[in-house]
């Protein structure tokens, strides 16, 4: 299991119980003890719990205070584990100092939250539950684009969203979707959030799909192009074995919350 997983994990069961000791966590994630302590080092930093001797405890405080900072900023979102999972991924792929663009849409809010901790963060972003969530991180750098509010999806677009992107240059751009389909490819709920998509593969040096297992085998509204339209996708690992054998065929990078066994897809990116 990667890291990402295991850290989604041990929130779930701290959230759901309170307090947690390490050998439990071990157990049921079937790791060290020192993996677990090491794990829960992190989320003390993160403000997520205290340790305790042998433990940790839920650091009530602070979920009360992100509760009330994401309502303020408009992110009172319920929360998706599935999400949140594919948001820590990409944010593994995040190199400092590097831009990035974070597209509509409440996965790329995940792959902002879970970049909260980072430091030397460049993000363009037209996703305003992005930018309230990154506001939370003083040390990010976040450029807000322009353009007419889409209130459906709490991003903005338009002309003034097209001139803001002159002679801009991305690394990486990462972007939710509607649905995956082998028939419809990569589709979006409305088509001015196609037109977002046009725009931002034409200065970005590579394009990811972000999208929890319940994108595939659905269509949207609109397509963005087929699914050889992008560089890598990120996802869980429970997405049918057909996509995984496709993405792989077609040379399309798969990222996912636990490692592929090689004889199930060679050379499928971890």
């Amino acid at each position: 299991m990667f890291k990402a997983a295991r850290l989604a994990k041990i929130k779930e069961v701290i959230l759901d119980r309170g307090q947690v000791d390490v050998s439990t966590l071990s157990a049921l994630l079937n790791v060290s003890d020192v993996t677990i302590r090491s794990d829960l080092e992190q989320l003390e930093k993160e403000k997520f719990v205290y340790r305790t001797y042998g433990g940790a405890v839920l650091n009530e405080d602070h979920v009360k205070q992100q509760s009330m900072q994401d309502s303020v900023t408009g992110a009172s979102l319920d929360y998706d584990k599935n999400k949140e999972l594919v948001g820590q991924i990409a944010a593994d792929m995040v190199r400092d100092n590097e831009w990035i663009f974070l597209g509509p849409g409440t996965t790329c809010y995940y792959v902002a939250k879970a970049l909260l901790n980072r430091e030397n963060v460049n993000v363009v972003t037209n996703n305003l539950y992005v930018a309230g969530a990154l506001a939370q991180n003083p040390k990010s750098n976040v450029m807000v684009t322009g353009g007419t509010m889409v209130h459906s999806e709490m991003s903005l677009t338009g002309d003034l969203f097209s001139k803001f992107l002159k002679n801009i240059f991305i690394a990486k751009a990462f972007i939710g979707v509607g649905g995956v389909d082998f028939d419809s490819g990569f589709t979006v709920s409305n088509t001015l959030e196609s037109n977002v998509y046009q725009k931002i593969k034409k200065i970005s040096k590579e394009l990811i799909v972000v999208a929890d297992q319940t994108k595939f085998g659905h269509t949207s509204l609109t397509s963005i192009g087929p699914l050889t339209t992008v560089d890598a996708v990120i996802t869980n690992d429970d997405i049918p074995e057909d996509y995984k054998s496709y993405f792989f065929q077609q040379g399309i990078k798969i990222f996912t919350s636990y490692r592929i066994k090689p004889s199930s897809i060679k050379g499928v990116a971890e």
